[in-house]
């Protein structure tokens, strides 16, 4: 690990200041509801306007004039990748900026640079009215429909829906959305706010390009003690432990890799007397800020509003159990197969772990080094035990007091699995790895020590699979984020179930970054 980090430094240090990158992104649409989930798909260019092999995740963020209110990370795979993120029921109604772009690109002025991809975004709150709201509702007729947009599919037949697609030069990325028809919004593509950034770049900082993924940033809380030895551990992904390094600016980098959706992240740090030193993650958004942005004019029925507002509760409490899923320990992620292996359910239940390795787990025993405990494993082939220490995790966060994992509750963990492979972490070589892991996954009942600070860490989102939502009366029933389009060439799609009056976006950028946009109506009629 130690020989890839300084590897990873080199690569780094023979890379130009400023990276050359432009972002481009593409939505499902322009008009939401809180609740609902805003899909983005994102494309980085180099200079030559290819897609970038230099970063890896790309940042996308939601702002109003006053705060960041959403944002996400988007991990990327030759500069293309996409991501959901979930609008919060706090925010008020009204216009908001969409603002995308990569850590490198932060060495440019992005208060005014034209590399970084901004757009606005419509958000409705159908349940709280804020002093903050910016909207204005007019009766639907009232706002008239673009001529693209008033263009009829007639080509459906088989189930399919064949688009008729114009002349003209290939797209480089496209999406396909399909949704109901029913919140409408004037255009506000050509509005350009001006820009202020809440965290610009500190003076002399140079913004590192995630050439293998995302680079996790802490600091001291107290933001002077000094730190000699600090990781970033995954909760239940054993093999994800990261070593910090040490920033000019007192800041610590972890450079993770492989990773992503939101994970338990722990942080431990101690001095050079071994005494636990609290830090704090600092955010990785640059925090981009419009100065004004245009009122917002919604034209809708009542009765739209409210069906299109409770497909967004639906959704939402969807989300929420997907997200609540996505923390528990998955114990299929290991380095292979164990060497021994233990369902504890399958054995005599005993208060604690000491108890539990006296019994019947085999192979491993406790000694006394320098005062403190440790645990050993009998090397398999040499049949004796090797003389270097066992590194011990629980859910796949280390834990380095032995005391407190010999008097855990037993009764609380579901499998012990040893691995006799050796291990290097932190510059520490370790015999083997001890995994035990508990029946929920999530440190059940484990008390931590200060050195550790526990968050639910979202790593970038790696190409999420859209989820139809279960009732289609509303909103976003269908998006492609990774079309295939040529210009010329017909595109289909299978036909909506529901009867009723749909929007159908094409859209995407040509090969030269200009926008290019179809816009369809269709209509289902009751079978």
């Amino acid at each position: 690990m130690i020989k890839r980090i300084l590897f990873l430094l080199l690569l780094l240090s023979a890379l130009p200041c400023q990276a050359a990158e432009r972002a481009l992104a593409l939505t499902d649409k322009e008009l939401y509801l809180t609740g609902e989930r805003l899909h983005v798909s994102v494309c980085i260019l180099d200079e030559d306007m290819r897609p970038s092999t230099l970063s890896r995740v790309a940042y996308v963020e939601l702002s109003d004039t006053y705060r960041l209110c959403a944002q996400g990370m988007v991990s990327l795979d030759r500069g293309r990748g996409w991501a959901d993120i979930a609008l919060p029921a706090t925010l008020h109604s009204g216009n908001y900026l969409l603002s995308v772009y990569t850590r490198a690109m932060r060495n440019l002025d992005l208060s005014t640079d034209e590399a970084l991809f901004t757009k606005v975004i419509s958000i409705v709150n159908p349940s709280h009215v804020s002093r903050a709201d910016q909207i204005v509702f007019l009766p639907k007729d009232s706002i008239a429909e673009s001529p693209i947009d008033a263009t009829p599919i007639r080509n459906v037949a088989d189930g399919k829906v064949t688009l008729p697609m114009p002349t003209g030069e290939d797209l480089l990325f496209a999406t396909l959305s399909v949704m109901r028809q029913d919140l409408m919004a004037p255009d506000y593509s050509d509005f350009r706010p001006a820009r202020r950034l809440l965290s610009p770049k500190p003076r002399n900082t140079m913004f590192l390009p995630e050439v293998e993924g995302h680079l996790v940033t802490a600091r001291p809380t107290d933001g002077k003690s000094v730190i000699d030895q600090t990781r970033l551990v995954m909760v239940g992904r054993q093999s994800d432990i990261f070593d910090g390094q040490w920033q000019s600016d007192g800041s610590w980098l972890y450079y993770t890799t492989g990773l992503s959706g939101r994970r338990p992240a722990m942080l431990s740090t101690y001095d050079n007397e071994g005494h636990p030193i609290a830090m704090q993650f600092v955010s990785p958004f640059a925090r981009i800020l419009p100065q004004s942005m245009p009122q917002l004019q919604v034209g809708c029925t009542e009765a739209e509003l409210q069906r299109r507002a409770e497909s967004a509760q639906r959704e939402q409490d969807i989300s929420d159990w997907l997200a609540a899923d996505s923390l528990a320990f998955n114990n299929n992620r290991l380095w292979g197969e164990p060497h021994y292996s233990y369902d504890l359910d399958e054995y005599t239940k005993f208060k604690s772990v000491r108890e539990i390795l006296i019994e019947f787990v085999q192979g491993i025993r406790r000694e006394r080094v320098n005062g403190v405990n440790q645990l050993f494993v009998i090397d398999p082939e040499m049949h004796q035990y090797s003389r270097w220490s066992a590194l011990v995790l629980l859910d796949g966060v280390p834990v380095f007091n032995i005391d407190d994992i010999l008097d855990y509750d037993a009764r609380l963990l579901k499998y012990v699995n040893i691995y006799t492979n050796r291990y290097t972490f932190g510059g520490t070589t370790y015999a083997a790895i001890i995994s035990f892991t508990s029946q929920k996954g999530r440190l059940s009942n484990f008390s931590l020590s200060s050195s550790f600070h526990l968050v639910s860490y979202s790593f970038p989102q790696d190409h999420p699979a859209f989820i139809s939502p279960a009732r289609p009366q509303a909103g976003t029933i269908g998006w492609n984020p990774d079309a295939t389009i040529s210009t010329g060439s017909p595109a289909s799609f299978a036909a909506p179930a529901e009867p009723g009056v749909y929007r159908i976006l094409l859209q995407g950028f040509d090969k030269s970054g200009n926008y290019q946009k179809w816009a369809f109506r269709l209509e289902i009629d009751q079978k």
